[in-house]
């Protein structure tokens, strides 16, 4: 994960989605999230990646942080 400072609430709502979620998401989801990490500054970048974190999608994460969103859309089948 990138080393910003996140702010509390923040991540507060970043765990609430997740359990409305039921620490998982639909293709839908996930390929959103993709889109807002590619487009989104380092802040944005940031709080995705502690979302998809705190549900143990790691190794997403690290592809996204190397940039290789194709091949989680591969691997997703989005």
């Amino acid at each position: 994960m990138r080393n910003i400072e996140l702010a509390d609430v923040d991540k507060y709502k970043c765990k609430e989605a997740n359990a409305r979620n039921g620490y998982g998401l639909s293709n839908n989801q996930l390929k959103k999230l993709i889109k807002e990490h590619k487009d989104g500054d380092e802040y944005k970048k940031a709080l995705i990646e502690y979302r998809l974190t705190d549900i143990n999608f790691h190794s997403d994460v690290t592809l996204m942080m190397l940039g290789k969103y194709d091949e989680i859309e591969k691997y997703y089948k989005l």
